[in-house]
């Protein structure tokens, strides 16, 4: 008896393995494994800023804590009263629709805890006068920060040096950036915490929980036979936090809305506000519709390779610009006219390069090598890159200034690069 080809032997084999992915696609429609909403500081992850930590918290300390992936004004149609519904730093707050849902089944006894998200944290509940701000230039300056020894250090020789490093370096940070502030609490066993904000809560009834020297941070108000929990950050519920003891201030703060046996960790919001272009595909919406074209997708290769083999690819390959990204975003800004993003760009991967983070207070050993072998004088060198910072700063370089600017620090790098290749 003839034995079969080697050739047919793998074709049979290959009909098996179409049949495999096919029987692993089908119970999806049943059950789908649950993803993170694509927000780096959801209860999913597990990041510095992720809140699974806290989240793994809240399920050991109570009855019962779960997630919620479906639209709020549905699922506050099945969401008991003595539940508490978290929106922990949402990558959008909700819309005016969904305001109304949520006070209307905080009125009737609900309870609500949220929370500002650091990249965003203005938001206004205008039935309880109540909104959270970024803090103004007077109300940073006067709020007690907490620093660290090593960074008292740095300070101290900073005033003693010629070249400050805040001059070139502070111009680019954002003048919202997080502070780490001393606050007190009305927590018997967290008197005293530290708390990350840049932002403010503003509230005249509200009884304050949380507060950094004059400022509120958090506030809890009655809202008809239910509560509100307002704070003006998120950061204390971030998985960093807990590892810095944060935990019970944390849990402290979510119990204060007066159900501390029942949470809702709501993720809706973080679904809906993070831009998607593949994951939109596995969306709870869109899932079936997903699964089908892969099933269609999967028999119809199966047929094909059956029968006729693969597709064959052309034979003559198209030729490509191997530089046609770096063209295309040339001509987009080149159109656009203003060339402070590239300025800014270069700028600070430049600083990235030279490690002024490093010589915080003793950049005269950076620059001063680069400007023996630039011929240059190191306080001109200063005075132009604290020039370019502020320009990067701008809204709008006309675009022979930033090609002027850019050429006069592309000799900079190379400057300091040469210091290296020799060494």
């Amino acid at each position: 008896m003839n034995q079969p080809s080697r050739n047919k032997r793998e074709r049979r084999n290959a009909g098996w393995i179409w049949l495999l992915f096919l029987c692993l696609l089908i119970p999806l429609h049943l059950w789908f494994p649950e993803l993170g909403t694509g927000a780096l500081d959801d209860s999913y992850s597990a990041s510095a800023s992720g809140k699974k930590a806290f989240f793994l918290l809240l399920e050991l300390e109570s009855y019962n804590t779960e997630r919620n992936r479906v639209p709020i004004s549905v699922f506050l149609q099945s969401l008991d009263y003595d539940e508490t519904l978290c929106l922990l730093g949402p990558a959008r707050y909700p819309s005016p629709q969904e305001w109304s849902a949520i006070l209307a089944w905080v009125e009737e006894g609900g309870h609500l805890v949220i929370t500002a998200n650091q990249a965003h944290p203005e938001f206004e509940i205008e039935a309880l006068n109540l909104s959270t701000r970024y803090l103004d230039e007077t109300e940073r300056e006067n709020l007690p920060v907490v620093k660290s020894e090593k960074k008292g250090k740095k300070e101290s020789k900073d005033k003693k040096d010629e070249l400050d490093s805040s001059d070139l370096l502070a111009l680019l940070e954002d003048e919202h950036s997080l502070l780490d502030g001393q606050a007190t609490t009305k927590f018997p066993d967290a008197p005293s915490i530290i708390w990350q904000t840049n932002a403010r809560v503003i509230s005249e009834s509200g009884e304050e929980l949380i507060a950094v020297g004059e400022t509120q941070q958090a506030v809890r108000q009655k809202f008809g036979q239910g509560e509100i929990v307002v704070a003006a950050s998120s950061k204390i519920f971030s998985n960093q936090s807990m590892i810095d003891g944060g935990s019970v201030p944390a849990f402290r703060l979510i119990e204060s809305a007066g159900a501390p046996d029942f949470f809702v960790v709501d993720e809706s919001l973080n679904a809906s506000g993070t831009s998607k272009v593949v994951a939109l595909l596995i969306d709870p919406t869109f899932r079936p519709l997903t699964i089908q074209l892969l099933i269609t997708l999967l028999i119809f290769g199966w047929w094909r390779s059956m029968r006729f083999g693969p597709i064959l690819s052309s034979h003559i390959l198209p030729r490509h610009n191997i530089v046609s990204h770096t063209d295309n975003v040339g001509n987009l800004h080149y159109k656009h006219g203003n060339g402070r993003a590239l300025l800014y760009s270069y700028l600070k991967q430049l600083f990235t390069e030279l490690h002024l983070r490093r010589f915080r207070g003793k950049e005269h050993r950076v620059i001063d090598p680069i400007a023996r072998r630039m011929k240059s004088n190191p306080e001109e060198i200063t005075a132009f890159l604290k020039q370019a910072s502020e320009l990067a700063k701008s809204k709008k370089i006309k675009r022979h200034q930033m090609g002027d600017l850019i050429r006069r620090l592309a000799e900079i790098r190379q400057a300091a690069r040469h210091g290296k290749q020799q060494g």
